[in-house]
């Protein structure tokens, strides 16, 4: 199992990457920093649950039914935002409409850079829906998560994800839940 998930980190941190240093016209990259596979209901703790956290929500359908949802530390949050759209860092201490859709942008590529992943390895349909953006304490968004997902699915991949902007370093997570089937399965 531990191979399969390596790869499709690999895989999944290098595409990202390139579709990121296109939209960014800024050289980066993803480094995979820990993938583990844990009981829904049983979800520790990422970061502070009072610490305030984007949230960007990303559903699909198709052959499996999902969610992903990447977390983003607000400092990271505001970071992004500056290096998105070319401001002095340090300038975002606010998000405005146009830096919720560049971060939920942020999300679609990588969240959905797995989903592609996935989709490719099992041969099977996955459709992303449209990203949903949301700020609030880190526990408030991960509750409401792990209620709309733990009466469907018992497993979730958990992925620590460094972006690495030289010389800045912006740590990010994000989950990858699956209905009915569990992701164990899925990484053979």
């Amino acid at each position: 199992m531990k191979q399969s998930l390596q790869r499709i980190n690999r895989i999944a941190a290098t595409r990202a990457s390139r579709a990121l240093k296109k939209l960014f016209k800024k050289d980066l990259r993803l480094k995979i920093l820990t993938a583990r596979i844990e009981n829904v209901k049983k979800l520790k703790p990422i970061i502070d649950p009072e610490e305030m956290t984007v949230g960007i929500y990303l559903p699909i359908s198709g052959e499996v039914k999902g969610a992903a949802l990447l977390m983003i530390p607000i400092e990271a949050a505001f970071a992004l935002s500056d290096i998105m759209l070319k401001r002095k860092p340090g300038s975002t201490r606010k998000l405005t409409r146009l830096d919720k859709a560049a971060l939920k942008e942020v999300g679609n590529i990588i969240c959905g850079n797995y989903f592609t992943v996935f989709a490719n390895m099992l041969e099977i349909k996955i459709i992303e829906n449209i990203p949903q953006f949301s700020y609030s304490m880190y526990g408030s968004i991960i509750s409401d998560v792990i209620a709309r997902f733990s009466r469907i699915c018992d497993e979730a991949l958990i992925v620590e994800v460094d972006i690495i902007f030289k010389p800045q370093v912006l740590h990010v997570h994000f989950l990858l839940l699956f209905e009915p089937i569990k992701i164990t399965r899925l990484i053979k």
